[in-house]
């Protein structure tokens, strides 16, 4: 199962506010279509989700545990602003999903996302947090255009069986390092 982080609170952005202006060399990059994390063994495909059909404002989830979910209404990744991309840490019959050991992260760690073009942006973890489930998000998905991120979530804490979902969700953050 997957806690996502609640979407509607953070801004979405057009490419038209976040390509820079005159003077700037800049291309932006396609629809991200894979990730990759050496330190923790992930080479996922990349889908694109917007947000939850169940109209909680919560952001979309990948259809299976091997796949990621990028928040198709926020940046692309290599976009200046917060690209936000989620993915599953467990499920009823899968012990160990795709973001398992996204805790595993430290400060350095590299994550690679490829676009349809094959061109890939490269970021480096900056920090990790812990949010419990019903926490604001607006740090999460916020768009502040000076940086250019990727932020990776998944779920965290102890199962609530009523509700069905974890109390808690890591989010890893990290900034653009290279793109090609």
């Amino acid at each position: 199962k997957i806690l996502t982080a609640n979407a509607s609170s953070g801004a979405a952005i057009s490419e038209a506010t976040t390509t820079p202006g005159a003077g700037h060399s800049f291309e932006a990059p396609g629809t991200p279509v894979r990730l990759t994390i050496p330190a923790i063994g992930v080479d996922a495909n990349i889908q694109s989700v917007g947000l939850s059909w169940k109209g909680t404002g919560d952001m979309g989830i990948p259809t299976n545990f091997t796949d990621v979910g990028w928040y198709n209404q926020g940046p692309r990744p290599g976009m200046p602003g917060s690209a936000v991309i989620d993915g599953h840490l467990d499920g009823k019959d899968v012990k160990e999903a795709v973001f398992y050991n996204l805790d595993r992260l430290k400060p350095g760690d590299r994550v690679a996302v490829t676009d349809k073009a094959g061109n890939i942006s490269e970021f480096r973890v900056t920090e990790t947090k812990v949010y419990d489930q019903d926490a604001a998000t607006t740090e999460i998905f916020s768009t502040d255009a000076s940086k250019t991120r990727l932020n990776l979530i998944t779920c965290s804490g102890s199962w609530d069986k009523q509700a069905k979902l974890y109390d808690k969700r890591i989010v890893v953050f990290t900034e653009l390092v290279t793109q090609d």
